[in-house]
Parts: C-alpha cells; structure tokens; sequence
C-alpha cells in the first residue's frame, strides 16, 4: 500500500508555541500534586537522588526519542497510527497505534472530573464559601474532609449527579472542546502562550507568599535535611522513575504527535530538552517549594499520611484555612491547579481528533462533536461510581500507568533497536540547534531500554495483585469482614472495579477495529 500524502491545514504558527504546548501538556497535577505526596512519603530531600537520576536515564532520552520519532514519521499523518507506519507494519502497527489512540482519550475521561475538583475549590476559596473555621488542627482536617467528599460524590455512587461538581465538570468539558474546536495554533498554541506565564505568575505569587510565612525554614528543613536511609529501599527507586515517568507525559504519545508536524529544518533536540526543563523547573519549585514545606509546617508528620488526593484536596484547604489570608491564597493555588490541569487535558484530546481527521477525512468540526459526545458519555461512569474513587482508581491504574508504561517501551525500543540510536541521532541534528548529546545516545543505547523494562516490571509485581484483587468481590467482601468494614461496600467496589476493565477491553476493542480500518483505508490522498 502506497504511504498516504497528507495535506494538513493545521499546524505551529512558532517555536516557541510549540515548547510550551507540549510543556503545558506536561506540567498538570502530577506536578503539584504527585510529586509533593511521592516526595513527601519517600524520604524528602532524599527522593531527589533517584528522581534526578530518573530523569537522566529515563525522562530525557525518552523525550528526545518520542520528538525524534515524531518527526521522522510526520510524513505518513499526525495521529499515532500513521506515525508508526514509518517503522511497523500489519498487527504490531495496529496493535500500538490503538494504544495510542486510546490512551490519551481515555486519561482525559476520568482526568477532566479531577479537573473540575481544582475549578470548583478556586471558586470556593476565592468567593469565601469553603467554611473552614474550625479552632483545631484536627477539627479543619475533619471540615475538609467532610467538604472534598461531599463535593467529589465520593461518599456515595450516584450522589455525584447531586452535588455542585457536577456543573463544574460540565464547564470543563465546555471549556476543553471550545479549545479543541479552534484547532493547535488557534486554540492550543494560543491558550498555552497565555496559561503557561499565567500559572507560573501566579504560581510564583504563592511561593513567596509560602516562603514568608514565620517559621517557615521548619517545613523546608523537610527538604532539605532529607532521611537518607529510605535510599536504600526499592520502592524509593521506583517511585522516582514513576513519576518522572508521569511527570513528563512520557508514554502518552502527546509528544509524538505534536513533533510530527515539525519538517526537517525544525529544531527537536533544543526543544525537547526546553520543554522537559520546564516541566521540572515547575515540579520541583512550584510542587516541590510549596506544597511540602506548608504542609509540614502546619501539619507536621500527619502530612506524610495523605495520599495524593489527600496532600491536595483535604490536607492543603486545611492548611489554607489555618493562616492569614488563607481564602485569597487557597483560591489563586487551586487556580494555578485548573490551569495545570486544562492545559493538559486539552493536549489529551489532540491525538483523537487527529486520528478521526486522518483516518476517516472528517473535518475537525465533526470530529469534536464526535469526540465530545464519545468522552462524555464515558465520563459518566466515572462520576457515578465514585464511592472511594473505585472506577477512578482502576481506570486511572490500567491506562494511566500499565498502558502508557506499555507505549513508552514500544517507542524506546522502536528508536533503539528498529531505527538504530545512530540514524536516530542522525535525523535529530538535522535542523537542530544543539548537537544530540552524546552522553545520551550512551544512555539510550545502554540503559534506557532496560531500565523501563526492569521498573514496569517491578511496578507491576508491587502493584498488580492487589489490583487484580480489588476486582475480586469476594476477595474485598472478606478482607472487609477482616477490617470490621462493610461488606457489601466492598463487594460493590470490586464488581465496579471488574465492569471498569470490563469496559476498557471493550473500549480497546472498538478503537482497534477504527485504527485496523483507517490502516486498511486504499485512498492515497486524504485532504484535511
């Protein structure tokens, strides 16, 4: 089959808008929320030893890679499936390239409820209604626990749909597909010109605030007097590597679809590395500098006993609700959350639209509507059986975690061992304006393949049984019995759990038979 010309009429309109279009994809809750909680549990200062060796073995050459790849397959369409058909053929290219389509739409399904939490505390705090007056520390974690369940549906299935959330999630969604809807340069490139320095402004606003609290050098001695004794255990390592592996969007083949655009005077070494900086500048100073240290100061070791959604939606209100000014600077924090989150849930749907523009010739006006309506009627689920985040959880662990490990790996071991790390360089250069670095094509050629390989393999032996369990009614129904915890509570949280992957197998299935069938597709041409 010959390869498929395409004529795209969409594309950067800069550089620089391209940078922080992939770094805005990037930068999102993991930032602000994963990485303070990682850091906080995993040794403190501590946890930078192998987060920073992470990003030097894992995160930057699998960033240089994707951008390297993007480009190279450019020539064949802008979705993941076209791109891949630079380097595989017949079912490994239509097994991957409906991994990648897959899961940055399905992130976006349950990423964009979380999104809504961020729009609806920004709104609480900044119009005074939170009511976190509580006398005691113990007392306002309470309120604000009682607050994020109510608010999120998570007390109940079903109560969701009756609380005030639900019409913040749908201003989300609005807001997302009004975004998609006026294309990259128009809709993405410009909103990122102006969310990424906004968020960072009022990003920096906050920090200052943070660091001028009284008392404050007690938090950040968290920091920086780290616990160097939690180096040696395992878990440490591979929580590092997992979230410089988030962190950087690495395997949600957002990156490989925006580089593909790029020709070959266009530079990818200087703006791969460009866009990953930025995404750790914001990680480590504005995750890192403020979440942690306030919330030691003001909660002390019970800080480390938040899990994510704990450090930021009951953990952080508290903390906002102990010191002066608590409302306005709770409000602008929150802010800077939706705006980390929207500029990376738009990212997410960039690949589907593409794919439905490419493979199927319909126009992007059609395909949001397609989009919209396909997503939205997923979301639903998700927000219904939310009782303990279940469908949340599982959905957030198979594609969120397994599957992008999954596509991170094909992609790396494409470069190393298809394309070869010499032609991959090679191509690199071309138009770049800093030279591949060397020390890298070591590390790509050497380590990076393997060291994915041993972390998801380490990863899923730590994780997946107790997975595999949670779908297992009767497996929670007498672990339950064992707590003194409600029995059918858990029965229902399995069989939610085991309809979620259920459902995922048959989402997989469905986007398989349209990526087989765009593949399959005689035309040569497709005009866009």
């Amino acid at each position: 089959m010959k390869d498929r010309q395409v004529e795209h009429h969409d594309g950067w309109a800069s550089r620089i808008g391209l940078i922080l279009a992939v770094a805005s994809g990037a930068i999102g809750l993991g930032n602000f929320l994963r990485f303070p909680g990682q850091a906080a549990q995993n040794g403190g200062g501590a946890f930078m030893v192998p987060y920073i060796i992470s990003f030097l073995i894992l995160g930057i050459p699998v960033c240089l890679a994707e951008w390297t790849m993007g480009r190279m397959g450019g020539k064949h369409g802008h979705s993941t499936p076209f791109i891949f058909r630079e380097y595989l053929k017949g079912f490994p290219l239509k097994l991957s390239g409906t991994i990648g389509v897959m899961i940055p739409v399905m992130i976006y399904v349950y990423y964009v409820f979380i999104e809504s939490w961020c729009l609806a505390y920004a709104y609480y705090f900044l119009t005074g209604q939170m009511s976190l007056n509580a006398t005691t520390q113990d007392e306002m974690t309470k309120q604000a626990s009682t607050f994020f369940l109510h608010l999120t549906g998570a007390d109940a299935n079903g109560s969701s749909f009756q609380s005030p959330i639900i019409v913040f999630f749908l201003l989300c969604v609005l807001f997302n597909f009004l975004l998609v809807y006026r294309g990259l340069s128009k809709g993405l490139e410009a909103f990122a010109k102006i969310a990424m320095p906004l968020m960072g402004i009022c990003a920096t606003i906050i920090l200052i605030r943070v660091l001028t609290i009284p008392g404050i050098e007690s938090g950040l001695a968290v920091m920086w007097n780290p616990d160097w004794s939690k180096l040696t255990q395992p878990k440490v390592w591979i929580s590092a590597a997992g979230q410089i592996f988030f962190s950087l969007s690495t395997g949600f083949g957002i990156a490989l679809v925006f580089s593909s655009f790029l020709k070959k005077k266009d530079d990818v070494v200087l703006s791969s590395l460009s866009s990953a900086s930025l995404n750790e500048f914001a990680e480590v100073v504005f995750g890192g500098m403020i979440t942690i240290p306030v919330a030691f100061l003001f909660l002390g070791m019970q800080a480390t006993s938040f899990g994510t959604f704990g450090m930021g939606f009951i953990a952080l209100p508290s903390v906002f609700g102990m010191m002066p000014g608590g409302d306005f600077f709770g409000g602008l924090w929150f802010f800077v959350l939706f705006l980390a989150a929207i500029t990376s849930s738009v990212t997410m749907l960039q690949p589907g639209i593409l794919f439905l523009e490419e493979g199927f010739h319909v126009g992007r006006r059609k395909s949001s509507l397609i989009l919209f309506l396909f997503t939205f009627l997923l979301c639903l689920p998700i927000i219904y059986f939310n009782k303990d985040f279940a469908a949340l959880d599982i959905a957030d662990f198979y594609i969120g975690t397994i599957m992008i490990y999954i596509l991170a790996s094909i992609q790396i071991f494409i470069f190393v061992f298809k394309i070869g790390v010499e032609k991959g360089v090679k191509d690199a250069n071309e138009g770049s304006l800093i030279p591949f670095p060397k020390s890298i094509q070591f590390v790509l050629k050497y380590i990076t393949p393997w060291f994915l390989l041993f972390i998801f393999v380490s990863f899923c032996y730590m994780n997946l049984p107790e997975y595999l369990d949670k779908m297992n009614p009767e497996v929670m129904g007498l672990l339950a019995e064992n707590k003194g915890e409600n029995v059918e509570d858990a029965k229902t949280k399995a069989t939610v759990a085991r309809s979620v992957v259920i459902g995922l197998f048959l989402i997989y299935g469905f986007i398989y038979i349209l990526v087989s069938k765009a593949l399959d597709h005689k035309k040569d041409k497709v005009v866009l």
